[in-house]
């Protein structure tokens, strides 16, 4: 077995979650729910070699002027599991912050209960994006397994995987980069910033830092029946959400019709890497900007298609690459120190002028991924969060179901919530909608 080093370096990527806690709580939970009862023991002992299986997973994040970097833990800091006594100690669990700096970068939490057990998993978003809490819980869930067979199993750490951008920028070719830079500073940076004021919903600044989450499941029906309308009309499900997501907005901020229309879009860039997949834990998602300008109409089918053939276009050149392939390389002869100031410091002028929220798909939960002993009756990802003004909107799904959530302060709860019961009513317009070619409209708008 591969001996595990001390410590290891840290990527760009790592770095830049890490600077944007100044910004909101970078972290992303999966949380699991079972008509069953998980053994405790096993799962203790499966979260505790995860730590081993994924090396990064047991380090802390160490801050230095020049290149910050990981440092393994001692044998003190592998106990992250929490037993919740009651639902409000897991509720609180939920809603509290982790820290990369102090280690480890997974912490989880059980509760008991006659019907079942409920399941917690929190991820430091510095090692993982959404893609990565997947692979990670994947592990766990593996380990969980195989300890029951072998009571002595222990997996090979996983210490020589590529987690930085190389692994995706070596895959673009030299002649390539002229177009990626000509779209990232003329379709991206200068429409996202010119005119300033993107849609907003009515939230007032607030200092307190009180998170809970807003969210609404989708049932299979409606989750079929809008996934059948993005099929007719030859579109994802991606592509639905976001459209159904200009519409809700619009509809609970009382839209004037003069702030830009302009959502950031995550994308995971391991559909570009051999098997779209990385070889070990990292964050490797990129951001794209979806802008209708001020043209929304009552004709969804309209702001469907202008979505669709957006994101198809993006999809053939390289979709989600934009900054990562312009200011990232920038970054290899800067201070640590100082390209913190430079980024904070500029993310928290554009979010003071009404920057674009963010919409990020945080992916589809296989049933055999998230297995322990037996699958999950109910599986949901949730999202990191950003401070107010700006909100991070969010979707995953799990079998036949549809999970939206987004986490909130008490000054945003309201308007979010309204903004999720107006786009469950454009979702439940959608499922019950006329076939492709006749009108389809939402009220919404």
């Amino acid at each position: 077995m591969h001996e595990i080093p001390k410590r290891f370096r840290s990527e760009y990527t790592d770095r830049l979650v890490n600077f944007t806690q100044a910004l909101g709580d970078m972290m992303i939970q999966m949380e699991l729910e079972f008509h069953s009862h998980l053994d405790i023991d096993r799962l203790a002992r499966a979260l505790a070699l995860a730590l081993d299986a994924e090396p990064i997973l047991g380090c802390r994040f160490v801050k230095r002027w020049w290149r910050p970097h990981w440092e393994r833990l001692d044998g003190a800091g592998r106990d992250v599991l929490l037993l919740a006594a009651d639902a409000p100690e897991y509720e609180g669990f939920k809603h509290s912050s982790i820290d990369a700096c102090a280690g480890p970068q997974i912490k989880a939490c059980l509760l008991r209960s006659a019907e079942g057990d409920r399941l917690l998993i929190k991820v430091a978003h510095e090692v993982a994006d959404a893609a990565g809490v997947r692979d990670i819980v994947r592990t766990i869930s593996t380990t969980y397994g195989r300890l029951a067979r072998e009571p002595g199993y222990r997996p090979p750490p996983n210490v020589n995987a590529d987690r930085g951008l190389s692994q995706l920028m070596r895959l673009i070719p030299w002649h390539h980069y002229p177009g990626i830079l000509r779209y990232y500073f003329g379709e991206y940076l200068i429409p996202v910033c010119y005119p300033l004021g993107s849609l907003h919903l009515p939230i007032d600044k607030d200092h307190d830092r009180t998170l809970e989450y807003a969210g609404r499941s989708l049932p299979a029906d409606l989750y079929q029946g809008i996934r059948e309308y993005g099929r007719q009309r030859g579109s994802t499900i991606n592509d639905v959400m976001l459209a159904s997501l200009f519409h809700a907005v619009a509809a609970a901020s009382g839209w004037d019709r003069r702030a830009r229309l302009r959502f950031h879009v995550t994308v995971d860039l391991r559909r570009f890497l051999p098997g779209a997949m990385a070889p070990g834990v990292c964050n490797l998602s990129g951001l794209e900007l979806m802008n209708l300008g001020t043209d929304l109409t009552d004709d969804f089918d309209y702001t469907l298609e202008r979505v669709s053939t957006f994101m198809r276009r993006r999809k053939k050149s390289w979709i989600g690459v934009n900054d990562l392939a312009t200011v990232a390389p920038s970054s290899v002869l800067m201070p640590d120190s100082l390209l913190r100031k430079s980024i904070v410091s500029s993310c928290q002028w554009v979010y003071n002028h009404r920057w674009p929220y963010v919409v990020t798909n945080l992916g589809s939960i296989e049933p055999g991924d998230v297995t322990f002993d037996a699958p999950p009756a109910a599986a949901r990802v949730l999202p990191p969060i950003e401070y107010p003004p700006a909100i991070i909107f969010s979707f995953s799904s799990y079998r036949d179901s549809l999970d939206l959530r987004v986490g909130t302060w008490p000054c945003s709860k309201g308007p979010i919530e309204d903004c999720l019961d107006q786009l469950v009513g454009v979702l439940g317009g959608l499922s019950s909608a006329s076939p492709a070619g006749e009108p389809a409209s939402a009220a919404a708008a």
